[in-house]
């Protein structure tokens, strides 16, 4: 019987509550808003004071994770950022906020987006100090199209794909680079270009580098392929310059950067040519280069450059060749009047050259000879200068890099972009326009005579157009006479060459 009245209470008294609290949820629901917000903050759970919120459990709470933001994006610490989250709780100006719900879910709410965020862009950017940055990756194509006419009134025409090449370069622990990049051209051969990993402030070093580069010879041939004034080196440069080997560098800079000084020891052979061949003997290179930038001003607009390169060769086998190209251009290859020095037999030989550049704005002219001696008292000597002048119609310059001692990429004012307006086809902005002529001569007439050689002397006159419609971007117009005079192999012969080329580098 006592049970019987126990549950018939317990029942009773269940009804008479779920009825009281069903009444007041439907006046609460019948009320207006402000009048809900004052009744239903009376029945909120208290939680803990803003400053006693603590995630302990959470796996986000680690001493990276920044504070929480205010809600002005600012950082601010938690217990900081209560009071303002608090004020626009309970104002009409934070709508968010109303209905009585705990501030401190809101800002545990900011907390956790702000610690996500970051965890977002860590991951997304590794820290430089403790490993390598994200690879970036550039490269270039090259379209070129090329006439040649020779003395006996004959024309023939090469056009293709001059040069496509890849470029990984990165940086790591804030002190180390890298560049690794494969190119091929026309003939659909793969090369090993640039393969090298540097290192910053080493001491007694400066920057150390080891790997497959350029040792450093002439200005116009350290700016590579991407900064020729025209679709490619001139003849000088091709004859007396040579290409990347293996081997190891230091580089010093000096005066606040205006001095910069390189030294380097190489294998004589290039990567491409040493790993197929098996042999003790690859003969060596020492080489060094010094330049400055005795006046510079303006970042770069008004500079005057100087320098000088000095390399001792002992080839491989013993033997070395100087050869020329027609106007220079390694595309049209060796099939058009080409002088040479034979293969002459010299266990060691020297090759050096002097270089001057001033750039006035968008006036630059440029200068640099060179000289090669053979060894074992042959004393025969080849020599080859070359001038050029430049205009940018338009008012740019070309960039000058204090660090690299070398001319880069001019900044278009305003790049060539068409666009379509309506029925009509439109272009804002012209580009940059930049006027060029060159004139290169080379002397081998100490070879008159010797065996496999022809001697002889070399002119190239050159006359060009750079259109650039981006940075990035450039169209280039050319015409270039060159003369070939060797009495001894009875050449006398002349070609002009016109060229177009269009490139594009990212």
């Amino acid at each position: 019987m006592k049970t019987i009245k126990k549950i018939g209470l317990t029942v009773a008294a269940l009804l008479i509550g779920s009825s009281l609290t069903f009444g007041y949820a439907t006046e609460i629901l019948n009320a207006p808003a402000t009048e809900q917000t004052e009744r239903t903050s009376a029945l909120t759970p208290k939680r803990p004071a803003a400053n006693n919120v603590v995630l302990a459990q959470s796996p986000l709470q680690q001493p990276s994770i920044p504070p929480a933001p205010t809600l002005d994006g600012s950082p601010m610490l938690l217990a900081d950022a209560m009071p303002n989250i608090e004020k626009m709780s309970y104002t009409d100006s934070a709508n968010q906020f109303s209905g009585g719900t705990d501030a401190s879910v809101y800002a545990e709410i900011d907390w956790l987006r702000g610690a996500v965020l970051q965890l977002q862009k860590d991951s997304a950017k590794p820290d430089p100090k403790k490993s390598f940055s994200t690879p970036k990756l550039g490269g270039r194509m090259f379209f070129d199209s090329y006439s040649i006419s020779d003395d006996p009134n004959k024309h023939k025409n090469k056009a293709g794909i001059n040069e496509i090449r890849l470029t990984i370069t990165g940086t790591g622990y804030e002190v180390f680079d890298y560049k690794a990049e494969l190119s091929t051209g026309g003939d659909g051969q793969l090369f090993i270009n640039d393969a090298w990993i540097g290192v910053k402030n080493v001491p007694g070093l400066g920057y150390f580098r080891a790997g497959h580069f350029f040792p450093e010879t002439g200005l116009m041939w350290m700016g590579g392929t991407s900064q020729t004034t025209l679709t490619d080196f001139g003849s000088v440069e091709t004859a007396f310059c040579g290409g990347r080997k293996l081997g190891v560098s230091s580089e010093h800079l000096f005066a606040h950067d205006r001095i910069r000084w390189f030294y380097g020891v190489f294998q004589g052979a290039n990567i491409n040519a040493s790993r197929a061949i098996a042999e003790d003997n690859q003969g060596f290179i020492f080489n060094t280069r010094l330049s400055a930038a005795p006046y510079y001003a303006d970042g770069g607009r008004h500079v005057l450059h100087v320098g000088g390169h000095y390399s001792y060769v002992e080839p491989k086998n013993d033997y070395t060749e100087i050869s020329t190209l027609v106007a220079g251009k390694r595309f049209l290859g060796t099939n058009y009047g080409t002088l040479t020095t034979g293969a002459f037999d010299s266990n060691h030989h020297h090759r050096s050259g002097f270089e001057l550049a001033y750039q006035s704005g968008p006036l630059k002219a440029h200068a640099e000879t060179y000289v090669a001696c053979s060894g074992d008292n042959q004393n025969r000597t080849a020599t080859g200068t070359f001038v050029e002048l430049s205009y940018f119609l338009t008012g740019e310059h070309r960039a000058y890099s204090l660090p690299l001692g070398v001319f880069g990429a001019p900044t278009v004012k305003r790049p060539f972009h068409p666009f379509k307006c309506g029925d009509w086809n439109l272009v804002d902005g012209l580009g940059a326009w930049q006027l060029v002529a060159q004139y290169g001569y080379i002397n081998l007439n100490d070879w008159r005579g010797a065996t496999g050689a022809t001697g002889g002397v070399q002119h190239d006159l050159t006359f060009g157009v750079n259109w650039f419609w981006t940075s990035n971007i450039r169209c280039i117009f050319e015409y270039t006479h060159s003369q070939q005079n060797a009495d001894n192999a009875h050449i006398h012969s002349h070609q002009d060459v016109f060229g177009t080329s269009i490139r594009v580098y990212w």
